[in-house]
Parts: structure tokens; C-alpha cells; sequence
């Protein structure tokens, strides 16, 4: 294993993940932070038809399927992955929040700018599209 491919592993395995935004979520976070009054942010909830939501690590999947992805934090209720823009190296994050009654909470948002021209939404529409190939039907 690589220097870089270790550091990532160690990065991803944290307890504590500080947003290049400016928010802290912690491995045991109840649900994501929320979004700022900015049209480059969205946020929902992952609930399968079936009463049960995707696994984390189908939902990390699912997001690594995305170009320039990587996730940043893993933990039994929290996973957060990061996503670079192709062109001006932007950088937005995603947040996934196990609740206790199975269902998934997320947010998505650019971590600097006003507006990303729906960026993170359409991400995130794929990425539930994924989810709900793989799994059955996802309720937003």
C-alpha cells in the first residue's frame, strides 16, 4: 500500500471531520450541519420503500461511482465524501447521517461560492438513482 493510499485510509477512518466550509461532524453526529441560505447546498432524507435504507457503504459506493471522488470519514452512523470539480478544482462535500429509525439523512453543498449552477443537486440525483438501482425503490 502506498504512502498517499494509507494516509487517505487513516483520514477516512477519523473520528472528527473538519469541513473545508468551516462545520465539524463527528463519527456519532446525529444528523448532518445544516445548509447555509445558499442556493449550492441541498439536503434530504433516504428512506427505502421496504422500510429499509441503503447500507453506508452501498451509499459510499454509490458516491465513489462519481468522478474526482473520495470519502473523507466512515463510521458505523456518519459518512461524508468530498467531490473536486473537473476545471477550477472546486471542492463539495456530502454528508450521510444514519438515524435511529434506519433512514438516511444528507446534505450536499459546495464549500465555498453562492451558486453552483445545481451542481450538487444533480449530484445527488444520480447518486440516489444509483442507490435505488441497486436497492429498490429510494423515497426522497
Amino acid at each position: 500500500m502506498s504512502v498517499a493510499v494509507a494516509l487517505n485510509a487513516a483520514a477516512a477512518m477519523a473520528e472528527t471531520y473538519r469541513s473545508c466550509a468551516g462545520w465539524e461532524v463527528g463519527g456519532d453526529a446525529d444528523a448532518p450541519p445544516p445548509c447555509p441560505d445558499r442556493p449550492n447546498c441541498v439536503r434530504g432524507t433516504i428512506a427505502a420503500d421496504s422500510g429499509q435504507a441503503p447500507s453506508l457503504a452501498e451509499i459510499a459506493d454509490a458516491a465513489l461511482a462519481e468522478p474526482r471522488s473520495r470519502i473523507e470519514l466512515r463510521s458505523d452512523r456518519v459518512l461524508i465524501a468530498s467531490f473536486r470539480s473537473r476545471l477550477l478544482d472546486f471542492v463539495d462535500e456530502a454528508v450521510f447521517v444514519r438515524r435511529g429509525n434506519g433512514s438516511i439523512d444528507y446534505r450536499s453543498g459546495a464549500c465555498s461560492g453562492y451558486y453552483d449552477f445545481g451542481v450538487n443537486r444533480r449530484r445527488m440525483t444520480r447518486i440516489l438513482a444509483r442507490l435505488a438501482s441497486t436497492g429498490g425503490e429510494i423515497r426522497r
